[in-house]
């Protein structure tokens, strides 16, 4: 049994016992009621959920039928309680037990839900299971215009990127090649470089609390780096799902990091223990693939990885707010000299004194300044 799921049946158990349901039974009914009292709780499988079925995917504001039969030769039920995210949602007290339950405001991903059931006997039946939220608006599609361009270093394969104090920040990848540098950003020149291990695969990078985080994708380690120096002061693990890390970004005291599915994982950016999770959902279902990210005035913006997409995210949520399409910025002869299906569009980092946004890719012989703008 998960905390969550417990901690929600201890909560109905107890407006239960406040309430003299008769699902508890008081053995010391002659005492006096000023003395601690003893109840038993019987939990029994006695239910069937007919509605909905494990994982089914809904949209937003879209009514949700919660269906419930009890098994054969279970005892008569007095009342019926149903629960959505350890809240209760509604309570019957006769035949359908059917509740119709419409998610309004709620975060995108996965919803608990859970319907008890108040036999006369005294023993309760329970019944969990849980449903998928995906968003019922389209994502604001953008267009854009490039303001600037600048060199990019054609060796570099971009997986990190960020803009501070006047300079460019950059993680590159694959093994033997990995590196952490600082970049001019006029000329694309590397004023200091530090080369990861050869074991590691660098991913992305974020400026946090003082210290650079660098990923590595597959080695559950992460670095955090002096600045200055690219000295390294400590390692961690990632903690995502799957223990990968492909992007990072930092929100105030947190580091929000990728690992190639459609889940964020928190982190605590002084213990980097995980604190909770964002699923993304635009109106289509899940989207997978989130790879290098940044943060930018209260949205994330992160690569879709094997595309030209730039997904923008409501952290509060996991709603794909915004879509930026960056299939044309690289001009025919700047791409004809990638590795198709490989090296692609990778790489955002927000100026946020200058209030520009730069864009780049994997080995791409180019670095963009562009400003979007609703279509």
């Amino acid at each position: 049994m998960n905390t969550r799921f417990f901690l929600s049946l201890l909560c109905s158990l107890l407006i239960v016992a406040c309430n003299g349901n008769g699902a508890t039974k008081n053995k010391l009914a002659g005492k006096s009621s000023e003395e601690p009292t003893e109840t038993t709780m019987v939990i029994v499988n006695t239910l069937r959920l007919k509605e909905p079925h494990r994982a089914d995917l809904f949209s937003m504001g879209e009514a949700i039928d919660i269906k419930m039969n009890p098994r054969r030769k279970s005892a008569a039920i007095d009342s019926v309680q149903f629960w959505a995210n350890e809240s209760l949602i509604g309570s019957l007290k006769k035949e359908p037990w059917n509740m119709k339950w419409t998610p309004r405001d709620e975060k995108m991903g996965k919803q608990d839900l859970k319907v008890m059931a108040y036999h006369e006997d005294g023993t309760i039946g329970l019944v969990s299971t849980y449903v998928n939220l995906k968003s019922n608006v389209p994502p604001v599609e953008y267009s854009y215009e490039i303001i600037n361009e600048y060199p990019h270093d054609r060796g570099s394969y971009t997986q990190g990127l960020f803009y501070h104090e006047g300079y460019l920040y950059e993680g590159t990848g694959q093994k033997g090649e990995s590196t952490l540098r600082k970049v001019k950003l006029e000329n694309g020149e590397a004023l200091s470089v530090k080369n990861l291990e050869q074991e590691y695969f660098g991913e992305g990078i974020t400026y946090s609390k003082g210290k650079i985080i660098q990923l590595t994708w597959n080695s559950r380690k992460v670095f955090v780096v002096d600045p200055v120096t690219f000295d390294q002061k400590d390692t961690f693990e990632p903690n995502t799902t799957n223990n990968q890390g492909w992007g990072i970004t930092s929100i105030n005291d947190e580091l929000i990091i990728s690992d190639g599915t459609n889940v964020l994982t928190v982190l605590d950016a002084d213990n980097y223990s995980r604190k909770r999770v964002i699923e993304v959902y635009d109106e289509a279902g899940m989207v997978t693939n989130l790879n290098e990210l940044e943060y930018i005035n209260g949205k994330i913006y992160a690569n879709v990885w094997l595309t030209d997409r730039i997904v923008i995210i409501n952290p509060e949520t996991g709603r794909v707010e915004g879509n930026l399409n960056l299939a044309k910025i690289l001009k025919f002869a700047d791409k004809k000299i990638l590795v198709e299906g490989d090296e692609v569009l990778n790489g955002i980092a927000w100026d946020s004194i200058g209030g520009r946004l730069f864009v780049t890719g994997k080995r791409w012989p180019k670095l963009f300044e562009i400003k979007m703008a609703k279509k």
